[in-house]
């Protein structure tokens, strides 16, 4: 076998190679599609009411936060740092969408 020879079907080979992965790129691509179809939901998600009208509604009347800061202890149950008791309060704080400063938190507790 000569050294053209064995370049053809090195060539061949990494062709044939290259197709597969193509193949196989384009067929992973329609099962996202299909699988992406199939969980999408098909409602238009529910607009909620502002809390200024929900407040109006019930009659109540509008809470007013003022800048003044929590100055109360903090219970710690566990081994935490300073470090991981921000955080945790940066998370909640976060995940409630209420600022830092309209939170009192009276006590954190690792759970086991």
């Amino acid at each position: 076998m000569g050294v053209g020879q064995a370049l053809i079907i090195a060539a061949s080979g990494f062709l044939v190679v290259f197709i597969m992965l193509v193949l196989l790129w384009v067929i992973i691509g329609c099962i996202n599609k299909v699988v992406s179809g199939l969980t999408a939901k098909k409602d238009e998600p529910v607009k909620a009411p502002s809390p200024a009208a929900v407040m109006a509604a019930a009659g109540a009347e509008e809470q007013v936060f003022d800048d003044r800061t929590y100055g109360g202890e903090i219970a710690l149950y566990g081994d935490m740092d300073d470090k991981t008791v921000a955080c945790i309060m940066a998370i909640v704080s976060d995940e409630t969408k209420i600022p830092l400063s309209q939170l009192i938190f009276k006590s954190i507790r690792e759970l086991q």
